[in-house]
């Protein structure tokens, strides 16, 4: 019934200063209208950094074109519009990665040439929208910021505060008892009265869930699909997290993220458990100086993956 999907964020037709009003009057005014869509408190925070960007979303990554930004490629009478052409191929139509997995378009400064040639609207779906991330519901959608961009997880995992989106007023019945459930989660993993690990040992008793050694964990993430070895490498380091703040957040990252997946009980005990497993792996595997590193690795590899987020909820 809900899913996760892209949402397309190009300026409303009222522009982009309207549109920028309806995101912070979404978490503050929590009515009206035009409140659609909604956004936790840290988005507005985000800019790309380009080529200051250590990991680029430019390299490793074969992008889709939309239907829609196929054809305005196909129409552009300007030599960066025949280079474009030519570097498409295949059914979805995708751009062609050259060496080193470059997208053909990122120049040596890190920064788009196809950015800079025709503006920002120029750009498919994918690359507008990264590394936006959307879940909709039956009278609002919620988007936020994915894990696997470096400074989004530098964003995210610095707050202070805890977690919060203020949910529109007006819901369902079935959207009121849904975010109930994840309300009273994130209650638990941010109840700074009580260590991480207790606070994971509540959930676990409370869903029933049974978690593996570290060691049969690690194992269970080297049994997915991986991308990266840097990915592989990092699963067999030996760290320990001091700063439980950064568990918190990146806990309840994922209960926002991937809540959208659950609808049962055994649904909601399934996330519950996916986001335990992963906590206590990057408790493991990480320290506070490589968190936000490794959080941007497991985004990549298992956030990015139907089937890596399936097997971890089994």
């Amino acid at each position: 019934m809900w899913s996760q999907k892209t949402y397309h964020l190009n300026t409303p037709p009222f522009g982009e200063g309207f549109f920028i009003a309806i995101c912070w009057s979404s978490w503050y005014d929590g009515v009206g209208d035009f409140m659609k869509e909604i956004f936790p408190r840290y988005y507005p925070k985000f800019k790309c950094i380009a080529g200051e960007c250590r990991h680029s979303c430019c390299i490793g990554w074969e992008i889709d074109i939309d239907a829609d930004t196929y054809e305005l490629y196909q129409s552009l009478n300007s030599p960066m519009g025949e280079k474009i052409r030519t570097h498409i191929e295949g059914e979805p139509p995708h751009f062609v990665l050259g060496e080193g997995k470059r997208c053909p378009f990122l120049d040596e400064d890190g920064l788009c040439e196809i950015i800079r040639e025709h503006g920002d609207g120029a750009l498919c779906d994918i690359c507008y929208l990264h590394p936006r991330f959307s879940n909709e519901y039956d009278t609002f959608t919620e988007t936020g910021l994915g894990l696997c961009c470096e400074e989004a997880s530098r964003i995210i995992l610095s707050e202070e505060a805890p977690f919060f989106i203020r949910h529109p007023l007006w819901m369902s019945r079935k959207e009121r008892r849904f975010f109930k459930v994840q309300k009273a989660v994130l209650k638990v993993l941010q109840d700074r009265k009580l260590t991480f690990q207790k606070r994971m040992g509540v959930l676990t008793e409370k869903y029933r869930i049974t978690l593996s050694t570290e060691e049969a964990l690690v194992a269970e993430f080297l049994a997915l699909e991986r991308l990266d070895e840097a990915w592989t490498e990092a699963l067999a380091c030996q760290g320990g997290v001091k700063k439980e703040l950064l568990l918190e957040q990146f806990g309840a990252y994922l209960i926002f993220r991937h809540w959208a997946e659950a609808w049962t009980d055994e649904d909601y005990a399934k996330v519950v458990r996916m986001v335990l497993k992963s906590c206590r792996l990057l408790g493991r595997i990480a320290t506070d100086e490589t968190f936000l590193d490794m959080a941007r690795m497991y985004s990549s590899e298992v956030e990015y993956s139907t089937e890596n987020l399936a097997k971890l909820m089994e």
